[in-house]
């Protein structure tokens, strides 16, 4: 699988120039070859919209995820993208939605792990999320995620080969980042990408540092700080070479409960 990060400084609160971006983004992928493109958490509207949500947010399957599938089918690509939605209760989560390359959703995962503001605004959702593609199995997580060994650790155990993680960290972060993803990795030997934000928004500086660990911590690729792209190839195959040297999911003694 071929996959294509990008590491974008939405403007802020203009959802319509985004999906202007969005579109240049695909037909880039589209050039590059890639299977998947993979932006953000929060990407079409920026994340620090807090003021703003109820704006933002809108119902499953409504106009933006519509305009989505529309360019994943276009393009011929698998897209994930991070964005504010509205459940059937009017409670408000910290999405990600994957589409096929034929514009069908696949899944929608909802933030389990609130940071800090998000607990105001957001509900946290319940479930994790791991879905058969022709890619191989995909599991999603959404930034703070990323902190919590468990999260990732519940995917693989899930059947997860690819975990994709669209993200919004901020300064002074990034090595912190670089090194639980590439945790998460080598703990579930699997393939872990964390898509981040770069640019600013009011007082939040946010870090970059894109990058893709394969299934024995290995750095595949990684951005700087600023605004770009990283196309990546996973080779599957790399999961059962980790494994067959030390497979810690097969070895795996879960442990008691420990009352403190």
């Amino acid at each position: 699988m071929r996959l294509m990060l990008a590491q974008t400084a939405p403007r802020w609160g203009d959802v319509p120039a985004n999906l202007v971006a969005l579109e240049a983004l695909c037909r880039q992928a589209s050039a590059a070859g890639a299977d998947l493109l993979a932006l953000p958490e929060l990407a079409l509207s920026g994340y620090n919209v807090f003021a703003r949500l109820e704006e933002f947010a809108e119902p499953e399957g409504g106009p933006i995820v519509r305009r989505l599938a529309e360019l994943a089918a276009q393009h011929g690509l698998f897209l994930l993208v991070g964005l504010a939605q509205r459940q059937a209760d009017g409670r408000l989560t910290n999405a990600a939605v994957l589409i096929d390359d034929q514009g069908e959703r696949l899944a929608t995962y909802h933030k389990r792990q609130l940071w800090d503001r998000e607990h105001d605004h957001f509900a946290a959702g319940d479930d994790a999320c791991v879905v058969d593609t022709r890619l191989g199995r995909l599991g999603l997580m959404i930034c703070y995620d990323n902190e919590f060994p468990e999260m990732a650790r519940a995917l693989a155990r899930g059947g997860a080969e690819v975990i994709l993680s669209p993200t919004a960290n901020m300064v002074p972060n990034a090595e912190r980042q670089v090194l639980q993803i590439r945790a998460r990795a080598l703990d579930n030997q699997c393939f872990v990408a964390c898509i981040n934000r770069a640019g600013a928004e009011a007082e939040l500086h946010y870090c970059g540092n894109s990058l893709v660990a394969g299934p024995d911590g290995e750095i595949l690729g990684q951005l700087g700080a600023g605004a770009g792209s990283l196309v990546v190839d996973l080779d599957r195959g790399r999961i059962a070479e980790s494994r067959a040297h030390q497979d810690y999911l097969k070895d795996l003694r879960p442990l008691p409960e420990i009352t403190p």
